[in-house]
């Protein structure tokens, strides 16, 4: 009899994982293609699955990683405005110095994540766990563009509010 993961990934290819790797615009396009692929339902589509890659710099306006793995990877200074990470893994993740403005995050696991100088403004972090990220000089409130509001769990705002206070 079939082991449980060979019966799940029979009809698709199995998932690889990209280590360490700096992505290029082409490498992205690439693995973002794979991974719409994925979302649609597609045999062909592969998750996007990566650990300690480097995205630093790139411009990721309104990229869809929904769902996808990607844990310790660095997006430092990257412009993702738009961008949807909704139900994703972004443990240890560091978007520090990165334009975030309306990105989504709802339902995302940030654990660790580092948002230091970070552009959060209309971002959605609705039902994101945030536990252990760092938001420090983060910027929060109602974008400039959209007006609207950073969405997050107020309980976690006043935690922010109080470590900037004892700083």
């Amino acid at each position: 009899m079939a082991n449980l993961s060979e019966i799940v990934t029979r009809d698709r290819p199995p998932q690889r994982v990209l280590i360490g790797a700096r992505l290029t615009s082409a490498k992205l396009r690439l693995l973002l293609s794979a991974h719409a692929r994925y979302r649609a339902g597609r045999a062909e589509g592969r998750r996007a699955v990566l650990l300690r890659c480097d995205l630093s710099g790139l411009d990721l306006r309104g990229v869809d990683l929904s769902g996808a793995d990607l844990v310790e990877c660095s997006f430092e200074g990257s412009n993702l405005t738009g961008a949807c990470f909704e139900v994703a893994t972004l443990t240890g993740c560091r978007f520090s110095d990165c334009l975030l403005s309306a990105a989504r995050f709802a339902g995302a696991n940030l654990y660790r994540s580092d948002f230091h100088m970070a552009d959060l403004r209309g971002a959605d972090l609705s039902g994101a766990n945030l536990l252990e990220a760092s938001l420090g000089d983060a910027l929060i409130g109602a974008s400039p563009e959209s007006g609207l509001p950073t969405t997050l769990d107020t309980r976690i705002l006043d935690r922010i509010v109080a470590r900037r206070r004892r700083h």
